[in-house]
């Protein structure tokens, strides 16, 4: 009966466990999905464009967001989206772009 009980119990967990991981497996997808999209109205965006092509003369790389040197979190966000300067290595970067395109660029990607 003990022997039984522990089975039982340990199964429990195990199924919830599986639950679980499966429930977040399905949920991480959505949010890379919409970044996704993001970054795909931006490329077709010619002002947005602008922006990215600068980042990039700058040297940033799409990916190396992990070393302080990402194209789109560490250059393109910050410009777009707000809320700080591009940086690099923890330092402020000047972006040489107007605000023209800025704005442009906020009204594609649904900023005001």
């Amino acid at each position: 009966m003990r022997t039984t009980t522990r089975i039982l119990v340990s199964g429990t967990f195990i199924l919830w466990a599986m639950v679980g991981s499966s429930v977040k497996a399905q949920t991480v997808p959505a949010q890379a999905n919409r970044t996704a999209q993001n970054h795909a109205a931006a490329e077709s965006n010619t002002a947005c464009q602008r922006i990215l092509t600068e980042c990039k003369k700058l040297g940033y790389i799409q990916g190396q967001w992990k070393k302080d040197n990402g194209l789109w979190k560490d250059c393109f966000d910050p410009i777009v989206k707000g809320g700080g300067t591009p940086t690099r290595d923890g330092k402020p970067m000047n972006v040489p772009v107007s605000p023209s395109d800025v704005q442009a660029c906020r009204a594609t990607q649904g900023h005001r």
